[in-house]
């Protein structure tokens, strides 16, 4: 359970230092795309989806680390927290790709 935390941990990091590869290289008018619920191309402004996704990522961190921590290690599966945090460092990639390309400085 530890090193799954520990894991999430860096991902999360990891998470941060993409925010911030965005918020150097995008331009200031840039539009992060967001996906909210039902709806899909969501474009909000630069610093709002630059926040979103670390903010995000550890609301989940936390919720799935309190959840796997009152199981037992047999009974839960420990690789969810990384492995959420992955689909969602994926996703904020994803995110920046998309603003790179819709403000023309990709490249």
């Amino acid at each position: 359970m530890i090193a799954a935390l520990v894991i999430g941990g860096v991902l999360l990091l990891a998470m941060i230092g993409v925010a911030w590869y965005g918020w150097v290289t995008l331009p200031a008018d840039a539009q992060v795309p967001i996906h909210f619920g039902a709806g899909y191309n969501n474009f909000v402004s630069k610093r709002f989806g630059l926040i979103m996704h670390p903010a995000v990522g550890v609301v989940v961190f936390v919720i799935t680390a309190m959840a796997t921590s009152h199981h037992s290690s047999k009974s839960s599966p420990v690789f969810i927290v990384p492995l959420l945090i992955c689909v969602l460092l994926a996703v904020q990639v994803g995110a920046i790709k998309v603003a790179r390309t819709k403000s023309g400085t990709a490249g």
